[in-house]
């Protein structure tokens, strides 16, 4: 296992002196819209909806505790060009999707991204998860890690102690109806934790990440927050077998550096890269270097390159 820092920023051609513009985060989130492919399953515990876009190695990118698709989509784009990316929405996040949120667990979770990938006539799959994500991504690579190879997790951590506003989420969830936009505090705990690691030349995406931001229903995240404060998996990383890159952004103030570390000695196959000038949420600001990184790690390519990405990484049939 290595905890090296190299700087998370996009390639550049020889002779060039400065990265190219970011790109705009609305127009690549109407891309996604039009391109990407939807779809429910029917599943026995909730009415999932997921979104496909791209074509090779079968990717499923399992989200965080409080965001949206839409979120991901710059992410998405990039990855779609290597991978057949998936990503689906957790339950209750939708008020007609029939969760019964008391009466699911987290082991019902990953037993439900594994329905979701049969259902898709996926095998094997690599895994992706941020923050809420990776908790969801190590069980699964615990319970099967034939069928995941290999994974990528951000903001990852086993086990976390709640802060005031998380522990206020939970003790409101189970009484208020409404979304997230209407907790108490809400801007001035966003604006702590993330927003000085949106520089001025992002500026319009700050908006656009705090409007998706409270867009969760209070319920569906009391739900996950419940789930969070039951939860402990220092026990099964050591049995974790599949290779593991985790990622930790420097200056990220949710999941401190302590839960990366404490991953990075247990997994056995683990490696670690800490995200220089990175908050908790890079798929925002650095959602174009973000994905190269990820899609180089899940498929290293000989120094000749790869002519068919499929032969690279899973097969996408069972």
């Amino acid at each position: 296992m290595s905890d090296s820092s190299p700087a998370l920023e996009p390639r550049q051609e020889p002779g060039r002196t400065s990265c190219p513009a970011p790109a705009n985060f609305l127009a690549e989130v109407a891309a996604f819209d039009e391109r990407a492919e939807h779809g429910i399953w029917e599943g026995p515990r909730y009415r999932l909806r997921y979104r496909t876009l791209g074509q090779g190695p079968p990717l499923v990118l399992i989200p965080g505790i409080a965001s949206t698709y839409r979120g991901y989509a710059l992410t998405l784009n990039r990855l779609a060009g290597r991978f057949r990316t998936i990503i689906y929405d957790y339950p209750g996040d939708h008020p007609d999707d029939r969760a019964r949120l008391r009466a699911i667990t987290h082991d019902h979770l990953v037993e439900d991204l594994s329905g979701l990938l049969d259902h898709l006539n996926v095998g094997r799959a690599f895994l992706f998860g941020l923050s809420f994500g990776s908790t969801v991504t190590l069980r699964a690579l615990h319970r099967e890690p034939r069928r995941f190879p290999k994974a990528v997790v951000q903001g990852a951590f086993a086990r976390r102690r709640f802060t005031i506003v998380e522990r206020m989420a939970l003790l409101l969830g189970r009484q208020l109806p409404g979304t997230t936009s209407q907790m108490p505090l809400r801007e001035r705990v966003l604006t702590y934790n993330s927003r000085s690691h949106f520089p001025e030349i992002l500026a319009d995406r700050w908006p656009f990440y705090f409007e998706q931001n409270g867009l969760t229903p209070i319920a569906a995240l009391a739900h996950r927050l419940d789930l969070v404060a039951r939860l402990d998996l220092r026990s099964i990383l050591p049995q974790i077998r599949s290779e593991v890159l985790l990622l930790q952004g420097n200056e990220d103030r949710i999941v401190p550096r302590s839960a990366f570390e404490e991953l990075l000695a247990a997994i056995p196959n683990g490696q670690g890269l800490i995200m220089p000038l990175v908050g908790h949420q890079p798929h925002y600001t650095h959602g174009e270097a973000l994905a190269q990184v990820v899609g180089d790690w899940l498929l290293p390519c000989n120094p000749g390159g790869c002519a068919h990405a499929s032969h690279c990484g899973p097969t996408s049939e069972k």
